[in-house]
């Protein structure tokens, strides 16, 4: 009963913190996509620390079960061991189904072919214009893609289509530039934390939706990237509707990485691309500071929350009988006794020994 009730307090804070974030995200949704994707993963973040949180963190007693209440649950939950069972066997289907797209995108990179020039051409001119260093990056090229992708947290690495190479100058442009928005926001990093966090809390709804939100927000903020350099968005939309509709489409290694052109959001992007109200720079310091310190405290507070469970009234002793007194008997009078004159003490008796004769 004591894991179980762990447990559910664990998805009932975590879902709180997201409802949190959300609230601050409603609050300040005239933000950038680049600030709600920031924001939205500090959430995910938080959620993968709160089981931490909620283990060593000092507790206190605020909501109190009343003990019919505790009964109820006890009698209609299942078996605490029975639910870790559930819950081990959910993060691991979801685990092995992440490290086999990993070791996917692995051999998808060991199958590539080295860039060729008109797209190291292209990345060169980028890089030294936006003082971006290559040296730790893997460039490689596949006949199998339609548009670029990249993965990678540590050493990044960017697929390129060698279709790409009959594109004009201005979309090799346009798609570097986006994809080096990824690699210079971390946004592997970000999506790895999404996906730990659905590896975690496969059970929660809100996590998987978050995950999804922020791998949308993350090709936003990359296109807003793309039109802060100054291009056009008609140019930009009609450039990912073309590529979106080329008919290779994108291998399921490649799906999992990210793809500027991947996604089942295209038609709101293409809708923020051409918003001309759209707020397009790069999230506040100040604002983002703030953001991060509510959810923080949010957190903290909602992991020493603890629920108390009301002991169980003690039986009620029943009252003893009362005892029948019975009347006293009135006591007679008290006769005084004449005292007793006291007997003289004897003398004591001295014994005589006998005395030994004279001798003559």
């Amino acid at each position: 009963m004591i894991e179980l009730m762990a447990i559910a307090s664990i998805a009932l804070k975590t879902s709180l913190v997201i409802v949190a974030a959300g609230l601050v995200s409603v609050a300040l949704r005239r933000e950038s996509a680049a600030f709600h994707h920031a924001l939205w993963t500090s959430a995910l973040a938080l959620c993968l620390l709160m089981p931490l949180a909620v283990l060593f963190l000092p507790s206190h007693d605020v909501v109190v079960l009343p003990a019919a209440q505790t009964t109820i649950i006890r009698s209609a939950a299942p078996s605490g061991s029975i639910v870790i069972a559930l819950l081990l066997i959910g993060s691991s289907i979801v685990l092995i189904r992440e490290l086999l797209a990993a070791i996917g995108l692995a051999r998808w990179r060991r199958q590539a072919l080295a860039a060729s020039t008109p797209w190291s051409a292209t990345l060169t001119r980028i890089a030294t214009a936006q003082g971006f260093d290559l040296r730790g990056l893997r460039v490689v090229e596949s006949e199998h893609i339609a548009s670029p992708c990249t993965w990678g947290v540590l050493r990044p690495t960017l697929l390129l289509p060698t279709a790409g190479n009959a594109w004009p100058e201005s979309a090799r442009h346009t798609a570097l530039v986006h994809e080096l928005a990824h690699i210079q926001r971390r946004d592997a990093l970000c999506t790895l934390i999404a996906r730990l966090a659905c590896v975690l809390h496969w059970y929660n709804p809100l996590v998987w939706f978050v995950a999804a939100r922020i791998r949308n927000l993350q090709e936003r903020a990359c296109d807003d990237a793309v039109l802060r350099t100054g291009a056009a968005p008609s140019d930009y939309a009609q450039f990912l509707l073309d590529v979106a509709a080329d008919p290779s489409g994108m291998p399921r290694p490649a799906r999992m990485a990210i793809g500027m052109a991947n996604g089942s959001s295209l038609r709101a992007r293409i809708v923020a691309i051409l918003d001309p109200q759209a707020t397009r720079s790069r999230p506040h310091r100040p604002h983002l500071i703030a953001a991060y310190t509510s959810l923080v405290v949010v957190t903290i507070l909602l992991a020493t929350t603890s629920v108390a469970v009301e002991p169980p009234p003690l039986p009620k002793i029943p009252p003893l009988p009362e005892i029948a007194v019975l009347p006293t008997p009135p006591l007679s009078p008290v006769r005084a006794v004449p005292a007793v004159p006291a007997v003289p003490a004897a003398p004591p008796v001295v014994p005589q020994l006998p005395v030994p004769p004279r001798q003559p």
